[in-house]
């Protein structure tokens, strides 16, 4: 491809900023079936190493899915990348070398890397586009994300767009197979993109193939071979768990060289015990030459055996790309849903029993909770982040005992952080997260609700938005509640403050306005409050602005108490924990037209409203007028 005539401009963030926004890859989980449905879209699964390709004006890194910097493993790719016409961009891609049949081999990539080969017979599939020109695109729905990306890479030779089919899913996964792939990756055409393993992307076998440990080796017995066999383990509960050994697939150069590393290496202490190397002889035991367990090799393999360990395996190469910390036994879930057993991974944090069901109508999961949170984290922590929070639990679910909790406490991890601040003459400790692994922390220790103040731990006397609740007594028809709204917003303008709307996803409506924090509190509550009083003094039959419940029968409350020191409300998009687990959803004014309930949006219509949604932007934010 030519180089672009244009002049490239100063890239927005640096290498540096773009790989820590980019902290990781979406991982596949691995499943029994191809998923059915037009909504799907199948790709290649390609056999190389995983890479994140990152321009920033004229600055390139290729960085693994654990963090290590391979740009200069890839000069081919990494000139490519340097003549995009972009000025900066960040590619999801594989690095493979692609045979005279069209297939992906990892010892082929292995012998290109090692015989010095790469700039002319090292390739990348590009198959996803996180960042282009300035913009996060990471919400955008899969398909618009790879039109971009096609466009972008045009007819370049070392960068080429992974092409997919849409549904027929079954057809491209039997026809890879007979080919000799690996297998397919179906990805769910309409799904934002999300760092870490999710159900969004699934991986569909051919035949058995993973990473394992290597924690021994054997000489050979005869011959010239420098190696026997190599001694494998994978991880579990936190110990090493034997999986047998390879004897196969090594090359004389590699073997050769893996024997070396594994000198270097090497223990006189056994890592394995006896029990857990179960269905070792004791004289095969006492033969191994035990290395420390840093090292990872690929095996294809066969099948499991009963006791836990893999049938007719065959090395294909070591892989440097991932730690040992990552490897355990890869089980497939069935019918594309996961076992309690199993985890999530999303920024970095596993979350555990993804499949626990919190709300038993619609049959939400855990797994469906944190993934919807990690998507609607670029919209939501602007508004939470840095702000003290409520948190309503329910780590059995909905439908069984929930509890508030504010403070610390223990359990929680480090990116969960405490607040300490003194109010009439009492100290006092919430706690706040900052970013999106915190949020997820949250949603791993059961909760489902957040209710953050209305102030940041940074000017905590001054809040930075002023909320009006509407909250209808049950007599009250949903339409006076849509005539209030539209009431106090009108209102609002008349004293030059423009103001946003939400559904609780209970059965209020929320008039919020954002305020630059230079109120205090008081300050704030008062004009609330006046505002409040005006609505009632103007339509006393239909509004009441006192908590008393014996004043509010057929009556709409403008709850202006939100404004108070420590007063929470509920976050924008926030999850509420009651049956079908209904979302706290941020409209704009002119949908309320059409608007049936305050509880009428669920996770998925959520998510399929952000994916036309434009990344969040700062609003416009008010002080409070003089009175």
């Amino acid at each position: 491809m030519a180089k672009s005539s244009q002049k490239p401009r100063v890239s927005q963030l640096t290498a540096a900023e773009l790989r820590e926004r980019y902290p990781g890859v979406q991982l596949a989980t691995l499943v029994d079936k191809v998923p059915d449905g037009s909504n799907w879209v199948h790709e290649t699964k390609f056999d190389g190493y995983r890479l994140l390709g990152i321009r920033a004006g004229r600055s390139i890194e290729l960085i693994t899915r654990n963090g290590n910097d391979w740009t200069q493993k890839f000069p081919a790719i990494s000139a490519a990348l340097l003549i995009l016409a972009v000025d900066d961009a960040v590619l999801d891609m594989e690095a493979v070398v692609v045979d005279e049949q069209g297939k992906t081999s990892f010892q082929s990539l292995q012998n290109a890397l090692s015989e010095g080969g790469e700039s002319t017979t090292i390739v990348a599939y590009v198959f996803d586009l996180l960042y282009l020109n300035g913009n996060d695109v990471t919400r955008l729905p899969l398909t618009e994300r790879k039109a971009q990306l096609e466009t972008l890479l045009g007819q370049s030779k070392f960068l080429r767009y992974s092409s997919h089919v849409t549904g027929q899913g079954e057809k491209m996964f039997a026809r890879a197979c007979e080919t000799g792939l690996e297998g397919i990756i179906a990805k769910d055409a309409t799904a934002p993109y999300i760092i870490g393993r999710s159900k969004n992307w699934l991986k569909i076998k051919c035949s058995l193939r993973q990473e394992f440990i290597i924690v021994g080796y054997s000489d050979p017995r005869k011959g010239e071979r420098a190696l026997g066999a190599l001694y494998l383990g994978y991880g579990k509960n936190g110990a090493l768990q034997y999986a047998g050994k390879v004897g196969t697939g090594f090359t004389m150069k590699s073997a050769t060289e893996l024997a070396a590393r594994l000198a270097k290496i090497s223990v006189r202490t056994p890592v394995l015990s006896r029990a857990e190397a179960r269905g070792l002889g004791l004289g095969e035991w006492q033969r191994v030459h035990w290395v420390k367990p840093l090292l990872l090799c690929e095996i294809s393999f066969t099948e499991w055996t009963e006791d836990g360990h893999i049938r007719h395996p065959s090395f294909q190469g070591l892989r440097e790309d991932k730690s040992a910390t990552e490897v355990k036994k890869e089980i497939p879930v069935r019918s594309a849903t996961e076992s309690n057993k199993q985890s999530l991974v999303l920024y970095g944090l596993t979350i555990t029993h993804p499949a626990r069901i919190i709300s038993e109508i619609g049959q939400v999961s855990k797994g469906e909770l944190a993934e919807y949170y990690a998507a609607v984290a670029p919209w939501m922590l602007p508004q939470i982040a840095r702000h003290p929070l409520s948190l309503l639990r329910c780590p059995s679910g909905v439908d069984r005992q929930c509890f508030f909790q504010r403070n610390p406490g223990k359990g929680l991890g480090s990116d969960v952080r405490p607040f300490e601040f003194r109010n009439k003459g009492k100290v006092y400790e919430y706690l706040y997260i900052e970013d999106e692994k915190g949020l997820m922390e949250l949603v791993q220790m059961g909760s489902i609700e957040l209710h953050p103040w209305g102030a940041s731990i940074d000017s905590i006397d001054c809040p930075d938005r002023m909320i009006f609740d509407l909250d209808p007594s049950p007599e009250v028809p949903f339409e006076a509640m849509k005539l209030a709204a539209q009431d106090l917003r009108q209102r609002l303008q008349k004293k030059g403050l423009e103001s946003s709307l939400k559904c609780t996803g209970g059965k209020g409506l929320h008039v919020t306005v954002l305020l630059m924090a230079k109120d205090r509190w008081s300050t704030v509550k008062r004009f609330a409050a006046t505002v409040a009083d005006e609505m009632v003094a103007a339509v006393p039959e239909a509004y009441v602005a006192t908590m008393s419940k014996a004043k509010r029968t057929g009556k709409i409350l403008i709850d202006y108490f939100r404004n108070d020191y420590t007063a929470t409300a509920i976050a924008d998009y926030a999850v509420r924990a009651r049956p079908g687990a209904p979302v706290a959803l941020p409209l704009d004014w002119k949908e309320l037209k059409s608007l049936v309930s305050a509880s009428q949006f669920t996770i998925k219509d959520a998510l399929v409203r952000l994916r036309s949604r434009k990344p969040w932007v700062e609003p416009s934010r008010y002080t409070i007028p003089a009175s």
